[in-house]
C-alpha cells in the first residue's frame, strides 16, 4: 500500500529548517555596485517593477508577473526567464518555459535588461484584457507600504512569505504604538498578513490564514517564530542596504507573538458571504490559543468605506480589532 502523503499539518516542526530568505554577500555587493546594478536600478527607477529577494536568488516582478529570476550564489551569475510571460495569463501552462541568459559581462547584463523592457511592454498590452491578479495587487500593496517611516503605519519586508509549509501573503514591520517618528520602527512588532482581494472566494482561505498563523507561531515553543524574526531581521537589514527599504533605526523585532493583519481591497468584504468566514478566523485563533486582539482588519483602497482613495497604503485608522471592524461591517450593511 502506498503510503500516505504528509499534509502541512503532519510535518515534525522538530526537524524543520529552511534556508533563510537573503542573497549571498557576492549577490549583495553584485546588484549594489557590481555587474547586477543595472536590475536594482531598475526595481528603484520604476514604479511598476518589484525586486524580491529569495533565498540565494532574486525575482523582479511587474504587473503580477515574474519577469526575470537571477541567480547564482557567486559569479557568474544567470537570469531565468519564463517565455510564457509573453502570453495572455489565461493561455500560460502550469509549467515554465525558462530561458538562461548569462550575466558574466555587462553586454549580457545591457541585454537582458533590454529583454526586460521588451517584456513589460506585452504585459502592458495584456493589462487592458486582463483583470488585476492577486499577485499584482500583493506586488502594488507591498509598494505602496515601503513608505518613509515618519508617515508608514507598517513597512512591507517581504511578500509570498514561506515557512513551515505555510505561505503568507506578507510580513511587515509594525510601529511600537508609544514611539514617534522613524523611531517608531526601532524595534517594530512583527505583522503577518492576508491581502484579500476581489479575485479570492472568502471560504477556507481567511481560516486557513489564523490557523496557519497560529500553529506557526506557537511552533516548538515559539523557537521557529524567533528563527523567522532572526531571518526577516537580516532581510530588512540587506533591503535597507540596498535601498529597497526605507531607512529606520530597526534593530530586532519586538519580542511576543506577532500581530495578525487582513487586508481587504474589494468593496464585497461587507456583504453576508464573509460573515461566517471571518466569525471562524476568530474562531479558530481563540481555540489555537493565539491572543485573539493581536488581530487586526483593515478595509484599503477601494474597499474603504465612504471613500474613492484607491491608496493601498495602511493607515493607524484603518488597522480594526474584530469586534470593532464586525461593527463597523454591520453599519455599512444597514
Amino acid at each position: 500500500m502506498a503510503a500516505k502523503k504528509s499534509t502541512k499539518r503532519e510535518f515534525d516542526w522538530r526537524a524543520y529548517s529552511k534556508p533563510a530568505r537573503l542573497l549571498t554577500p557576492e549577490q549583495e555587493s553584485a546588484f549594489s555596485s557590481g555587474i547586477l546594478r543595472p536590475f536594482l536600478e531598475l526595481a528603484l527607477g520604476d514604479d511598476g517593477v518589484s525586486l524580491e529577494i529569495r533565498a540565494r536568488q532574486a525575482t523582479l516582478y511587474y504587473r503580477g508577473s515574474s519577469l526575470v529570476r537571477i541567480t547564482g550564489a557567486q559569479p557568474p551569475f544567470s537570469a531565468s526567464i519564463d517565455a510564457n510571460v509573453r502570453l495572455p495569463r489565461a493561455d500560460r501552462p502550469g509549467a515554465e518555459q525558462l530561458e538562461t541568459w548569462p550575466l558574466q559581462t555587462a553586454e549580457q547584463v545591457s541585454a537582458c535588461v533590454e529583454e526586460l523592457a521588451r517584456l513589460r511592454a506585452v504585459l502592458d498590452g495584456f493589462a487592458a484584457e486582463e483583470p488585476v491578479s492577486a499577485r499584482e495587487h500583493l506586488t502594488s500593496f507591498a509598494r505602496a507600504n515601503r513608505v518613509a517611516p515618519e508617515s508608514a503605519e507598517l513597512i512591507v519586508v517581504d511578500i509570498e512569505y514561506q515557512y513551515g509549509r505555510r505561505r503568507f501573503d506578507f510580513v511587515a514591520m509594525r510601529r511600537a504604538t508609544s514611539v514617534g517618528g522613524a523611531g517608531a520602527f526601532t524595534t517594530p512588532r512583527l505583522a503577518i498578513g492576508e491581502l484579500h482581494t476581489g479575485s479570492r472566494q472568502p471560504g477556507g482561505v481567511l481560516t486557513s490564514f489564523g490557523a496557519d498563523a497560529a500553529e506557526f507561531a506557537h511552533a516548538l515553543s515559539q523557537e521557529h517564530l524567533v528563527r523567522a524574526k532572526t531571518e526577516l531581521g537580516d532581510l530588512v537589514r540587506q533591503r535597507q542596504r540596498l535601498g529597497l527599504l526605507p531607512e529606520t533605526p530597526f534593530t530586532h523585532f519586538a519580542e511576543g507573538m506577532p500581530e495578525l493583519l487582513v487586508a481587504f481591497t474589494d468593496p464585497a468584504f461587507v456583504t453576508p458571504v464573509f460573515d461566517a468566514p471571518l466569525s471562524e478566523l476568530h474562531d479558530r485563533l481563540i481555540a489555537r490559543r493565539f491572543p485573539v486582539e493581536l488581530l487586526r482588519l483593515a478595509a484599503i483602497g477601494a474597499a474603504r468605506p465612504e471613500s474613492d482613495d484607491a491608496s493601498l497604503s495602511v493607515t493607524e485608522d484603518d488597522l480594526l480589532p474584530y469586534r470593532a471592524f464586525k461593527g463597523m461591517r454591520k453599519r455599512l450593511q444597514a
